[in-house]
């Protein structure tokens, strides 16, 4: 009697169990829904703002997209990486900072097709400009803001070229010191 007792009471266990989940799974479903359509509409229209900030022709906040085999790559730094004193930070002392920059290039660029071969003979003018432009900030802004650094670095070199086959800058290894 007591074991048929016992099983009457885990299957009305179980039963309650199956309902309380059904209710709510169904509830969270329907809160579910209605996020993703909520972070679809944001996501839609975060999409719209940037693309109404600049238009596309001025090429500001653009990310541009060049096939892998139309990409090319210039190292800056390979054996001897380049060191680059930081301003003074709050410490008052000056950082280092010792980085090997890739540039990643267009290859069907006019740009490329004009000064692709010969870079080259211009590494000493790459390498100041990227100089210039890093030491102008300190060690930890650096470190905070590394994408900003390498944006300031692609407009100053394209500037430096007048032409945008310099798509990309990346930093392939940079330590601090």
């Amino acid at each position: 009697m007591k074991r048929n007792m016992l099983a009457i009471i885990i299957l009305a266990v179980s039963i309650v169990n199956l309902a309380m989940t059904a209710f709510m799974m169904l509830t969270v479903m329907n809160t579910n829904s209605k996020t993703v359509k909520l972070i679809g509409d944001v996501a839609a229209a975060v999409n719209i703002d940037n693309t109404t900030l600049a238009p596309p022709s001025s090429g500001i906040g653009a990310s541009v997209v060049v096939p892998m085999d139309r990409t090319a790559t210039y190292d800056i730094g390979g054996d001897d990486k380049m060191t680059i004193a930081f301003a003074p930070g709050e410490d008052g002392e000056t950082h280092y900072a010792q980085v090997e920059v890739v540039l990643s290039l267009n290859m069907d660029s006019d740009g490329y097709k004009t000064f692709g071969a010969t870079m080259d003979d211009r590494k000493s003018l790459i390498r100041s400009k990227i100089i210039d432009i890093m030491s102008s900030y300190t060690m930890e802004q650096c470190r905070e803001n590394q994408t900003q650094v390498q944006e300031q670095i692609l407009e100053g070199l394209q500037e430096m070229f007048d032409s945008d086959f310099i798509f990309k800058v990346s930093f392939s290894n940079i330590q601090y010191a």
